[in-house]
């Protein structure tokens, strides 16, 4: 039998892997700053192998600092999380050990007696970020889950939590990546060493170009930086930084012994946004080095808020820019405009209308012995082929009714040359159809009815609504159509009367129909033998003439199978 109360097994402690990130990255930021302090130091002159070492630390590093990154933890197994992390970091850890000891080789057989000091250094920051990843346990990272009373099962001592002592330093600072550019190697020590000392993180540079460079590869949250430098001073770099749009917001102090009014006020005119003199009191330092890190992530929030806004309008545009398409696709593109406008579209009427009904011979049968798949793609692939068809003539795709295309010309944009338009795109989809059944799985043939007059269109319903049209002359193209014959198009004597100067027709008669009433009927055979030919080589250029002619507008396109059995 158990005493007592068991313990409740300790879990990850997140304060704890927050304190471990910081003790990394201190290292690691001061190996990338001595790589980068030397890979401008001319006495490497052109040594590529050290300078291929140097690039190597610092790249890996590079590769390390987003191990370290807050987000690498959103995670719900904490636990699971640290391991491979773990696992993670001493894999590049043992790259930069690796590295760092190739560079000492390297600039020992080549007697580069300057770079010594650095070297020395980067050799004590390596050695202190291995100790460090090789410390990373799953038991130092762990902590007792509350610190309330836990009664031992064997003596029933009590154990209380530890509070910790209050600190009694000046306030921190604020936690941020700061670079400081200082030429002199003490005074980059001195601030250094104080801005760790209080919970800061640093980077170092020895020049200007080498902080520009730095600038633009890190995310830094502020600047210290000298004025009096070699090469290229403080005011130059405070120039180029400030030039830079990604780097424009970025604070900076500026840190020297310059003391004349003329440099303080220069410097602030530069964008500057403190001056401070050496030697500096330390308590002013962190005091205007907090104000300047608390405004950089107040900015930062506040340009993180634009993004999300930005990014959330974009979405906003995106999906309206979609919903627009998806009306567009549904309905014509003024009967759209007038629906999102107004919310309603009133009732048109249109005394000219033609009206096309295209339906497959033998597609019942079809049904009886295709799988259902199968058929939907079939039916598919051919109706796909007949909207690119009526988009090229500027026709209106109305629905299809199971097999039944369904098109009309003259609406809602009214155009003198829908008749011809909409014979030219009969004869093409019969066309098509015919190519299809040569190769595919079923020997479809397309039947056609047209008729040409008024009608009344319209959007009905408010679910699933759609543009329509209504009137006798939608009946009599319905009966065109099964008044017609497969591979052939049939139309009515007022479509007749609209084409005969452009196509051979066939007269059929008076036919009688489904309610009983007689009407004349015409088979087109095609184009015109006489329009075929004509000056200028085209052989459609006297069609095209005709056109221009009769409507006023070029013709669009013209069917390629026609002008290929021509020059046959």
């Amino acid at each position: 039998m158990k005493h007592g109360l068991e313990i409740a097994e300790p879990v990850i402690s997140k304060e704890a892997l927050s304190s471990l990130r910081v003790r990394i990255r201190a290292p690691l930021h001061q190996i990338i700053s001595y790589c980068e302090i030397m890979t401008e130091d001319p006495a490497i002159g052109t040594n590529q192998a050290v300078v291929a070492s140097l690039a190597s630390i610092i790249d890996t590093c590079q590769a390390i600092l987003p191990l370290t990154y807050q987000r690498y933890f959103d995670h719900e197994n904490l636990d699971g999380s640290v391991e491979n992390w773990r696992d993670l970091l001493l894999e590049q850890g043992a790259k930069v050990l690796f590295f760092s000891q190739e560079l000492q080789e390297q600039a020992s057989e080549g007697q580069l007696s300057s770079l010594a000091g650095d070297i020395k250094k980067l050799s004590a920051a390596v050695k202190n970020f291995d100790e460090v990843l090789n410390g990373i346990t799953t038991d130092a990272l762990r902590r007792p889950p509350s610190p309330e009373l836990v009664t031992s099962p064997s003596n029933s001592v009590s154990h209380t939590a530890a509070t910790p002592k209050p600190d009694t330093r000046a306030r921190k600072l604020r936690s941020g990546l700061i670079l400081v550019v200082d030429d002199n190697e003490g005074n980059r020590d001195v601030l250094s060493r104080r801005l760790i000392r209080d919970g800061c993180e640093v980077m170092l540079a020895e020049t200007g170009r080498q902080a520009l460079r730095m600038l633009r590869r890190f995310d830094f949250d502020l600047v210290l930086l000298d004025i009096m430098m070699p090469e290229m001073d403080g005011y130059e770099v405070l120039t180029a930084l400030k030039e830079d749009p990604r780097l424009r917001r970025l604070p900076v102090i500026m840190v020297t012994a310059v003391d004349e009014i003329e440099s303080v006020v220069r410097c602030i005119e530069l964008g500057a946004d403190d001056y401070l003199l050496k030697p500096f009191n330390p308590t002013l330092l962190r005091a205007r080095i907090n104000a300047l890190l608390e405004r950089k992530q107040l900015l930062d929030q506040e340009r993180e808020r634009a993004l999300e806004l930005e990014r959330a309008l974009a979405d906003v545009e995106t999906q309206r820019r979609k919903s627009e398409a998806l009306l567009l696709n549904i309905l014509p593109g003024s009967v759209a405009e007038e629906l999102h406008t107004q919310g309603s579209v009133q009732p048109m009427y249109f005394e000219d209308v033609t009206i096309v009904f295209a339906d497959f011979v033998g597609f019942t049968l079809s049904v009886e012995q295709l799988p259902a798949e199968e058929l939907v793609a079939l039916l598919h692939e051919y109706f796909t082929a007949f909207d690119n068809i009526i988009e090229r003539y500027s026709l209106e795709k109305l629905k299809t009714i199971g097999d039944c295309y369904m098109f009309s010309g003259g609406l809602p944009e009214r155009n003198p040359a829908h008749p011809v338009n909409a014979i030219l795109a009969a004869l093409e989809m019969i066309e098509i159809t015919r190519e299809k059944a040569v190769s595919g799985p079923v020997d479809w043939q397309l039947r056609i009815g047209v008729h040409t007059g008024p009608v009344v269109a319209g959007v009905v319903g408010i679910h699933k609504f759609a543009f329509d049209i209504w009137g006798d002359s939608v009946n009599l193209s319905s009966r065109m159509e099964s008044s017609g014959a497969p591979g052939r198009v049939n139309m009515s004597f007022n479509t007749f009367s609209r084409v005969k100067d452009f196509f051979a027709c066939e007269k059929r008669g008076r036919i009688k129909i489904k309610d009983g009433r007689e009407l004349e009927m015409f088979f087109v055979k095609g184009i015109t033998p006489g329009l075929m030919t004509g000056r200028g080589g085209a052989p459609q250029k006297a069609f095209e003439q005709r056109y221009r002619t009769y409507f006023r507008r070029e013709l669009s396109v013209f069917p390629s199978f026609l002008v290929e059995r021509s020059e046959g």
